[in-house]
C-alpha cells in the first residue's frame, strides 16, 4: 500500500503544487490521479519515488517513509513509465528492458533473456529486440517503456500520462493491454492522466484533484459516476456520465425474448407465415446474426427463395449475455434498425433479443440497486473513503496557490525506474 499523510509541496517561489494530501493506494490496485492541468497530480506521483521531495507530510510504501530509503534504491524498486516512453537511443531494445535488472546485479544475459519474456509479455515480436527505438513505431516504444518498467518485477508501477503520446486506437489498445497485465500480475499502479475517459477504463480507483493540489473526490469509477461528490466532479466527469455508468452495470439478468429468429434456409412463404404483427426478422446463419429483414420486403418475393438470399438491413452489433454490460446492451439496441438488441453467447450464436422496454427495466433495477448500495455505503463509510475529502475541501487553500503549471515544469527522468 502507498499512504500519503498530509502531503504538501510547496516550491521556492510560493507556489504550492500539492496541499495536505491524504491519499491511500491500495495494495494490487491501480489509482488513477485526474485533473486539469497544474492540479498537482504528477507531483503527487514524482513524490512517492523521490524524484520530487514533499515539502511537507510522509509518504509510506508498506508502512515505511520513503525518505528513510536511498533514493536510488527505492527507484530500483518502483517501475515507472513517463510520456513517449523515455527510451535510451544509444541502446538496444533488449538492453532498454534490461536497464534494472543489470543495475541490481543481474548477469546481462540473464537481463537480456528476462528482457525477451518480457517483449512476449506486452505483445511484441522478438524480433524487435536488438533494434534500437528509433525503428519502433510510437506504440511499440510505448510498450518497450512498461516493459523495461516491469522487468525487475517491482510491486509498485508509476506511470505518468503513459498514452497521451499516441493516437486514440493504440492508445485504447494500450489500455485494454495495461487491464490485461493488472489482472495477472496485480501491481499497486498509481497513473496519472487528464483524460477522465481513461480513468473510468483502467482505474479500480480514481482520485480527481481541484485546480490548486487538492483531491475533490476520491473512489470507484461507478462511484464518480453515479454520486458525484459536487458540481466541479459533476462537469469534470461529463454529463453522459449516466450512460457511461452502464458500463460497470452487467447485462447477464436483461430477459430476451425467443423471437422473431428465422434460420438462413427458411423460406419467404414460410417467414410470412411467421412474421404476423412483426415489423422485422432477424435472420441467423449457423445460429449466428446475418442481418435485419424488413417484414414488408418478403410480400413481392418468390415463396421459395431462402431468407439466405435476401438483401439483409445491418445490426451493427450484438451484445455477449454475461459478459458484456447494459451500456453495450442499449448501444446495440439503438444501432439495431428494430430496435433490438441481439443477445448472443461467448461463440456468437443469438440467445435472444431485448427490446428498449427490457432495456429500460433493467436499468431502473440497476439505479435502485446502486442508489441502495450508495445509502449503506454513505451510512458506514469511514471519513473520506470514496467521498469528497473532508479534510481537504474544508481546509482554506492557502492564497499563494496559484494555477501555474508547476508540475510540468520540473524535470523528467527518461531513465525508467533508474536513478
Amino acid at each position: 500500500m502507498i499512504t500519503f499523510e498530509r502531503v504538501t509541496k510547496r516550491y521556492p517561489d510560493g507556489t504550492v503544487a500539492v496541499h495536505a494530501l491524504d491519499l491511500d493506494v491500495p495494495a494490487g490496485q491501480t489509482m488513477v490521479l485526474v485533473g486539469p492541468s497544474g492540479c498537482g497530480k504528477t507531483t503527487s506521483l514524482r513524490m512517492i519515488n523521490r524524484l520530487t521531495e514533499p515539502s511537507e507530510g510522509r509518504i509510506l510504501l508498506d508502512g515505511r517513509d520513503v525518505r528513510d530509503q536511498d533514493p536510488a534504491l527505492l527507484r530500483r524498486g518502483i517501475g515507472y513509465v513517463i510520456q513517449q516512453a523515455g527510451l535510451f537511443p544509444h541502446r538496444t531494445v533488449q538492453d532498454n528492458i534490461a536497464t534494472v535488472p543489470v543495475l541490481v546485479g543481474t548477469r546481462r544475459s540473464a537481463a537480456r533473456a528476462r528482457a525477451r519474456e518480457m517483449l512476449a509479455l506486452v505483445g511484441l515480436d522478438q524480433e524487435l529486440a536488438t533494434r534500437y527505438p528509433h525503428q519502433l513505431s510510437g506504440g511499440q516504444q510505448q510498450r518497450v517503456g512498461v516493459a523495461r518498467a516491469l522487468a525487475a518485477d517491482p510491486p509498485v508501477l508509476l506511470m505518468d500520462e503513459p498514452f497521451s503520446a499516441v493516437d486514440p486506437l493504440v492508445r485504447s489498445s494500450l489500455q485494454d493491454e495495461l487491464i490485461a497485465l493488472q489482472a495477472q500480475l496485480h501491481k499497486t499502479i498509481v497513473l496519472v492522466t487528464h483524460d477522465i475517459e481513461e480513468a473510468i477504463k483502467v482505474g479500480d480507483r480514481i482520485a480527481l484533484f481541484h485546480p490548486h493540489g487538492t483531491i475533490a473526490q476520491v473512489g470507484t469509477p461507478e462511484r464518480l459516476l453515479g454520486a458525484p461528490a459536487d458540481s466541479y466532479v459533476a462537469d469534470f466527469v461529463g454529463f453522459d456520465r449516466g450512460i457511461r455508468r452502464l458500463s460497470f452495470v452487467a447485462a447477464g439478468g436483461l430477459p430476451l425474448d425467443g423471437g422473431p429468429l428465422l434460420d438462413a434456409a427458411t423460406t419467404v412463404e414460410q417467414a410470412r407465415a411467421q412474421a404476423t404483427g412483426q415489423a422485422w426478422l432477424l435472420v441467423t446463419a449457423d445460429g449466428r446474426p446475418a442481418g435485419w429483414v424488413p417484414a414488408e420486403r418478403l410480400a413481392d418475393l418468390p415463396a421459395n427463395l431462402p431468407l439466405g438470399q435476401v438483401p439483409t438491413e445491418g445490426f451493427g452489433h450484438s451484445f455477449t449475455v454475461g459478459t458484456d454490460s447494459l451500456r453495450v446492451a442499449l448501444d446495440a439496441a439503438v444501432l439495431s434498425p428494430a430496435g433490438l438488441a441481439i443477445g448472443v453467447d461467448g461463440d456468437g450464436r443469438v440467445l435472444g433479443l431485448a427490446s428498449f422496454d427490457d432495456l429500460r427495466a433493467a436499468i431502473t433495477a440497476a439505479s435502485k440497486q446502486d442508489a441502495a448500495r450508495q445509502r449503506e455505503a454513505a451510512a458506514g463509510a469511514m471519513p473520506g473513503q470514496d467521498e469528497a475529502v473532508p479534510g481537504e475541501r474544508d481546509e482554506a487553500v492557502p492564497e499563494e496557490v496559484v494555477s501555474q503549471d508547476q508540475e510540468d515544469s520540473q524535470p523528467t527522468s527518461s531513465a525508467g525506474a533508474a536513478p
